[in-house]
């Protein structure tokens, strides 16, 4: 007996891709059908094609907001899902169609600023803001390079204060610090990037620049320098103490990994410098962006 002609199970010939797949192209369709599905059913469901009125009202609010090429389509689609559909889950998925309505509807619509460009007049006011500002904070961040660098190269050792080498050998501390270069190279760039990036392109706006700071204490920078500085110090004597002896018996390996220690109890005293310098200077120019970049509109 062969088998070859038998007829197959309905479920295997359906062909999936000759139907196109469809979205709910009513906005509140897919939350009405997850109300009804969610609702006790009375177990009662219609298993003809026919329709009933109830049915064929709902699909019609459905289609109002389907663009009239697509609403054959959806049709189709809403008719095979309200089929199954009873009389009390139609009337609560229009209830809900119905309440989602009416909340749009009382929504009042967003209220939307006619765009204006800044004019001339209103460049050169917030310029008269911002320029004599940056200028102003450009002058004493120089200042303040000049001052830590002197401080530091006064008080902190040199590269080659905590250092032992030889003809193809070296292990050091190593420099604490790098030299503070807050100030840009050019101030005029600073007011220029201000006015393109910065500066609002849609009205007058004030700026409130209370948070950047215009001056520093040479005597608190002083004191941190001095502190930090003496730490390095007793470290660097520490480290020569602790390396002599490893390279006086010619332990190479130990004295690498000596001077990476060393060079790694440098950052803590760096960390805490840091900290204090970020109190203590005139900061860099991130107060200045922030407070362009949030500037209230007066016209």
């Amino acid at each position: 007996m062969t088998t070859k002609h038998l007829r197959m199970p309905s479920t295997q010939v359906v062909e999936k891709a000759s139907a196109p797949k469809m979205r709910f192209l009513y906005p509140l369709a897919a939350v009405c059908l997850a109300a009804v599905f969610l609702a006790p059913s009375s177990g009662e469901a219609q298993t003809g094609t026919k329709l009933r009125p109830d049915q064929e009202r709902a699909i019609e609010a459905m289609l109002k907001d389907v663009e009239p090429s697509m609403r054959p389509m959806a049709r189709q689609q809403l008719a095979t899902s309200f089929a199954s559909f009873s009389e009390p889950q139609i009337a609560m998925m229009m209830a809900k169609m119905a309440e989602n309505t009416s909340a749009k509807a009382n929504t009042p619509p967003p209220v939307v600023e006619p765009a204006r460009e800044s004019t001339p007049e209103d460049i050169a006011f917030m310029k008269a803001q911002y320029e004599p500002v940056i200028r102003k904070h450009h002058a004493v961040q120089k200042t303040f390079d000049a001052f830590y660098n002197a401080k530091i190269e006064a008080y902190c050792p040199g590269q080659d204060t905590y250092a032992r080498f030889g003809s193809a050998w070296r292990y050091e501390q190593g420099q604490f610090v790098m030299p503070s270069a807050l100030a840009s190279w050019n101030v005029e760039t600073n007011v220029t990037v201000a006015g393109e990036a910065y500066a609002p392109k849609d009205g007058r706006y004030k700026f409130d620049f209370s948070k950047v700071r215009m001056t520093f204490s040479e005597t608190k920078v002083d004191a941190e320098i001095k502190v930090a500085c003496e730490r390095v110090h007793a470290a660097g004597r520490d480290f020569l103490a602790k390396i002599d002896p490893v390279i006086a018996k010619q332990d190479w390996d130990n004295a690498f990994k000596m001077e990476n220690w060393a060079q790694g109890r440098l950052e803590m005293i760096r960390r805490d410098l840091q900290t204090a310098m970020d109190k203590l200077s005139p900061g860099d120019f991130s107060e200045i962006q922030l407070a362009m970049m949030n500037g209230v509109r007066v016209k």
